[in-house]
């Protein structure tokens, strides 16, 4: 039932979703895609996305769940094949295609959102530790301190940081330049998230993770989220490109060993990263590379880093990221005081914080 999933959602015109002129209105034209993208990439990790369209489709209307189960018996022979098949008896300008849209929209919120906007305060905040303060201490004690440490405070982020430094190095692995403090003339660093850690307290998200990648993969997430595993120090700029979903990391086994490679989104061969990143897509990414690389796992999980490249894909195909950062402009006001505002604007900004926020589902 796969290729005839993909089928008929590549018939989009022809499904009438594109409705513009209202709140949400670009989302549902982007719906087909947006499904398209999830149903293919969930297939890779074997999700449930698939299923879930099904049982959401054959909702929308008793004759289209019949001509579901005549279509489960044919083989797939061509899109318009598909798409005849499913709306034998039926025009689909007469079908209320709610649920679909409903369980597009929660994946759009929940994990598109989610995924490119981590946002919140972090729970346990307190003072961070100096990098002299902890990159210098033994492995094994940093180790001991991130378990003691507990939470997603600064303090903990700063001891991921220095293991990051002994599995990594003290260099950017996207631009090969050396990191501050430890050289003076290098590149100011970020700590980066491969999974973002907000998700913890996001149960909603969560879900959506089982549905696209299975019940292991939430379970990788939940148990990892926060640790050596799920973050890597890079320079910022390159930190930044990463969460506007421009390239992922992807993870395969060679030989008996893990290797992780920059992929850019879209796949562009050959193209080098944005930025300053020196990377062209499909050149590995040299982790486990500092004095205790073996020791911390020679990199990230690859479960995590699948499965953020997944996501990235998804959305960034579809075209939902285009709406997710247009939303985040909106959002993304200085922080400034005004008298007074222009009501259209204000209703932009503060819907797009309602999304933003988790508080509203696109609809």
């Amino acid at each position: 039932m796969e290729q005839h999933a993909l089928g008929i959602l590549q018939n989009e015109d022809l499904l009438g979703w594109n409705e513009t002129g209202k709140q949400g209105g670009t989302f549902r034209a982007i719906t087909p895609k947006l499904l398209y993208y999830l149903i293919e990439e969930s297939q890779k990790f074997g999700g449930d996305v698939l299923d879930q369209f099904w049982e959401q489709l054959g909702a929308c209307d008793d004759k289209l769940k019949e001509n579901i189960e005549s279509l489960k018996q044919e083989d797939f022979v061509s899109a318009q094949r598909s798409f005849d098949v499913l709306f034998r008896g039926l025009d689909p300008k007469d079908v209320d295609f709610e649920p679909v849209l409903e369980m597009a929209a929660e994946f759009f919120t929940h994990l598109g959102v989610a995924f490119m906007n981590p946002g919140g305060k972090k729970s346990g905040e307190s003072t961070a530790f100096s990098i002299s303060e902890v990159v210098n201490e033994k492995t094994d004690k940093l180790l001991q301190r991130v378990k003691e440490e507990g939470g997603f405070g600064t303090r903990k982020q700063e001891l991921l940081k220095a293991l990051s430094f002994k599995r990594d190095g003290n260099f950017c692995l996207l631009t090969d330049q050396p990191f501050r403090p430890f050289n003076n003339a290098g590149v100011f660093l970020q700590l980066a998230h491969i999974i973002p850690n907000s998700v913890h307290a996001k149960p909603d998200t969560l879900k959506c993770i089982a549905m696209f990648a299975g019940a292991a993969a939430v379970d990788e997430v939940v148990h990892h989220l926060n640790n050596i595993g799920n973050v890597m120090n890079m320079e910022m700029n390159a930190h930044g490109s990463y969460d506007n979903l421009e390239w992922g990391i992807e993870a395969k086994e060679e030989g008996g060993e893990v290797k992780y490679f920059f992929r850019t989104i879209p796949t562009k061969t050959n193209i080098r990263g944005p930025g300053f990143i020196t990377l062209r897509d499909g050149e590995e990414i040299q982790f486990g590379k500092g004095p205790e690389g073996k020791k911390l796992g020679n990199g990230p999980l690859p479960t995590l880093c699948s499965l953020q490249l997944a996501v990235a894909r998804v959305l960034k195909m579809s075209g939902a990221a285009d709406i997710i950062l247009e939303w985040k402009d909106d959002a993304d006001d200085d922080g400034c005081y005004r008298l007074f505002s222009a009501s259209e604007e204000f209703r932009k900004m503060f819907d797009a914080k309602l999304f933003l926020s988790g508080r509203a589902v696109v609809g």
